[in-house]
């Protein structure tokens, strides 16, 4: 995580710097430094918390000082933008927990059909973001389209009624989950909002890898997709939640972000863990213990195959906290 650490140090260095200059002697009376978001409020750097669906996450005042703003997307494209959008379109779940995080919820007028997280999210108009309607996204008089993965077609037709869209497309690491978050907060206009909840994320990160149990050898673990055996390996976001957690993903060997294995494949790496995250296609411990073959893996022997929300573990988003702290009480039975 050293490229993320390198733009969190700078941008958290510049803005303690500031307040050390405003507050003098202030910190070593209030018990630690603090950061001053463009809406006005404080964070604290210990304050960090997990993001959660049950949670209200309300809007703050976006910062226009940036604007107007240039960025490139991951289509290679410039986006532009005069002030900070107020009629935001998201066509990804993920992307709508990131802008609710960091205080750009206010900003959202329509999530995708999947936008369900937090519960304000449930408000939203919702769209198809498999088979967009540039018809359905005009209607709503957006001045930014978030995308969550590419759609040529689709941006140039926006482009042609005058409407701003930016391509976040998944990333292969928790790396890139930081970088778009940090993204995102410059193009709504939460620039500090969102480099502070990154180092939080960062930090807490740190705490759980610091935490992992010794053990004689590294986890082996499975991680099932879907129910035709399609897995995460390496040059994927979920691949490297593994990797942090220093287990063993029987997939990397593939070298392919999201290979499909075989039975006889699985059967023979022999994983310690399986961990599903088709539970919606009615896998579970059992229905993996009765697959023929399935039941000389050490995982189904030692009753080790556990169901995951796929919603935590594959949304790269500020969620990513709750998917490490989920995957490892499960590989290391904590």
């Amino acid at each position: 995580m050293k490229k993320v650490r390198s733009w969190l140090l700078a941008a958290l260095m510049a803005s303690l710097a500031v307040i050390a200059v405003a507050c003098g002697d202030d910190d070593e009376e209030s018990g630690g430094a603090t950061t001053q978001t463009p809406g006005g409020s404080a964070q604290s750097a210990s304050a960090f918390e997990p993001f959660d669906c049950e949670s209200d996450y309300p809007g703050t005042e976006p910062d226009s000082s940036a604007f107007p703003l240039e960025v490139t997307d991951d289509s290679g494209g410039t986006v532009s933008l005069e002030s900070p959008p107020e009629a935001i379109v998201s066509l990804s779940a993920a992307h709508v927990e990131v802008l609710y995080a960091i205080g750009a919820g206010d900003q959202l007028i329509a999530g995708d059909l999947f936008s369900d997280c937090p519960a304000a999210a449930a408000e939203l108009e919702q769209l198809d973001s498999f088979t967009p309607s540039v018809e359905a996204i005009t209607a709503l008089e957006p001045d930014l389209v978030v995308l969550g993965f590419s759609d040529p077609d689709l941006q140039t037709a926006l482009a042609g009624v005058g409407i701003s869209s930016l391509l976040q497309e998944s990333p292969s690491d928790v790396d890139g989950v930081l970088d778009n978050i940090e993204l995102l907060g410059r193009v709504t206009g939460h620039p500090e909002e969102a480099t502070a909840y990154a180092a939080g994320m960062v930090a807490r990160i740190d705490e759980i890898v610091a935490e992992l149990p010794e053990a004689d050898a590294p986890p082996k673990v499975f991680h099932e997709v879907d129910n035709t055996l399609f897995t995460a390996g390496p040059g994927s976001f979920v691949g490297d939640l593994y990797d942090l957690l220093k287990a063993e993903n029987i997939a990397d060997a593939t070298g392919e972000p999201y290979p499909q294995l075989t039975q006889e494949a699985i059967i023979e790496a022999a994983p310690d863990v399986i961990i599903l995250a088709d539970e919606e296609a009615g896998e579970n411990a059992e229905t993996v213990s009765a697959r023929p073959g399935w039941d000389a893996i050490p995982a189904v022997q030692d009753q080790r195959v556990y169901t995951v929300d796929p919603d935590i573990v594959s949304r790269p988003g500020p969620r990513v906290i709750e998917a490490l702290e989920t995957l490892s009480q499960l590989l290391y039975e904590q």
